[in-house]
């Protein structure tokens, strides 16, 4: 549906509407053909505060675009594709919950030196245009952050969950202040490093100020004010430095937890955000782990080590090699998110010296809860995703109609035994889309 406009077909209908806790909504049910029929959700938010972050703001993070619209109220609204099942009761009760913690996080973050970006900010309220311009904070500097002339450490401080180093640096051409995060329970799960890359917090490798291990760091550029009410923005960057220790933690929770809220109604607004790299993490040992429940239950491991076995699998890729490319990216999206992947470059130690008939037919018959095809021609000139696809085939039988194969189009070969009403998706999408669907698809998913 990524060439449809959520607002227009041949045969719309209002399924259910709702208008309460400043929100109007409605799920519209749009139909361009006999077979082709789409869902989407149109949020009017109908009231705003006087500064800060903003309900639009929460809309634009969780993927919805703002739009004119016929279904609300409003001249405009904010609509996003959704399920045919999505309950827009539960999503009116939890949206205002998860709005004012990210608001909490804000004021948090904001003590301690942070922007949260605003994407749309009053834009919806007065009529104007989204901002859609790339987000600035404070000035920063140029470089690694750590490799200078000078470099003096000149506080640091901690909490339950980081270590704060606060350092000035000179290099030849500027001078400034730089802050170091050190995780005490590392890795970072996968939301943390989302949430790292929307504040702009880089990873440095060999971090001097952690006896050469990892740490994330922002950096502040020294700004001279002759004449000001003060004469540089060193009073700044010591006082929002300074309330790292108490702000900083509990805004971040506050984000996860929002993240958690509206996780309960299918939707995300952290594991949208691409990491800056991908973080190996524990279900067990992730940092900050929200204790609201996402809507179904996962494996047990969030992300197994190498070495270990799962007992099952959420998903299982099956794919020719010349599609590996696409498939990489789909297995290690799935991988931060929380799901237990079958992709055969995460467990070579596994595959190495076994009876590989017997073994991925166990895999992609018994293990999985859902097959992923990537279908091509070269898929379907292979052996062995032949061998995969008839286990493949052979449990969906089993299913008696439950969805078990889920096909993406790399092009328009033909599988045989694959029926031609069978939902598919396009490689054109993109697989940052098509991993976010099939998140959504584990998460809601029996």
């Amino acid at each position: 549906m990524a060439n449809r406009d959520p607002h227009q077909a041949l045969k719309t209908e209002i399924v259910s509407k709702v208008n309460r806790e400043s929100l109007e909504v409605a799920l519209v049910r749009l139909q361009w053909s006999k077979d082709e029929v789409g869902y989407s959700l149109h949020v009017n938010p109908t009231s705003f505060s006087s500064a800060g972050f903003q309900r639009t703001d929460l809309l634009s993070y969780l993927g919805f675009k703002a739009s004119s619209c016929a279904f609300t109220s409003g001249r405009q609204c904010y609509v996003n594709w959704v399920d045919e099942i999505f309950d827009i009761e539960a999503f009116v009760g939890i949206f205002p919950q998860a709005y004012k913690l990210v608001e909490q996080a804000e004021r948090g973050l904001s003590a301690s030196g942070f922007i949260l970006p605003q994407p749309e900010g009053w834009s919806h309220f007065f009529g104007r245009s989204p901002r859609n311009r790339e987000f600035r904070g404070p000035p920063q500097l140029s470089g690694d952050s750590h490799t200078a002339m000078k470099t003096e450490r000149m506080k640091q401080s901690e909490d339950e969950t980081f270590k704060y180093h606060f350092t000035w640096i000179e290099t030849a051409s500027e001078k400034g202040w730089v802050t170091h995060y050190q995780p005490k329970h590392p890795p970072l799960s996968a939301e943390m490093v989302s949430i790292f890359k929307l504040l702009g917090l880089n990873q440095f490798a060999g971090c001097p100020e952690f006896d050469f291990e990892p740490c994330y760091y922002k950096s502040l550029a020294f700004q001279a004010r002759p004449g000001g009410f003060r004469d540089s923005n060193a009073d700044y960057a010591h006082r929002s430095f300074d309330a790292h220790a108490g702000n900083f933690t509990p805004a971040i929770k506050n984000l996860l937890n929002a993240n958690a809220e509206i996780e309960r109604v299918g939707l995300n607004f952290l594991l949208t955000t691409k990491p800056a790299e991908r973080v190996k993490a524990d279900i067990q040992n992730r940092i900050l782990r929200p204790k609201v429940a996402a809507p179904t239950s996962k494996v047990e491991s969030k992300e197994s080590p190498r070495s270990e076995w799962p007992s099952n699998f959420d998903v299982a890729l099956s794919f020719s090699g010349t599609d590996r490319k696409y498939a990489k990216i789909i297995a290690e999206q799935l991988r931060d998110a929380g799901f237990a992947v079958f992709y055969d470059s995460f467990y070579p130690e596994h595959l190495w010296g076994k009876n590989l008939t017997a073994f991925l037919d166990e895999v992609y018959r018994k293990k999985a809860r859902f097959c992923v095809v990537l279908i091509s021609q070269a898929y379907k000139d292979r052996e062995w995703t032949n061998h995969e696809l008839r286990s493949a085939q052979a449990r969906a039988l089993q299913e008696k109609g439950n969805d078990y194969i889920l096909p993406i189009r790399i092009d328009e070969t033909d599988l045989d035994g694959l029926p031609p009403n069978l939902g598919y998706l396009s490689i054109e999408l993109g697989t940052d889309e098509i991993s976010r669907l099939l998140v959504r698809k584990l998460q809601t998913a029996p």
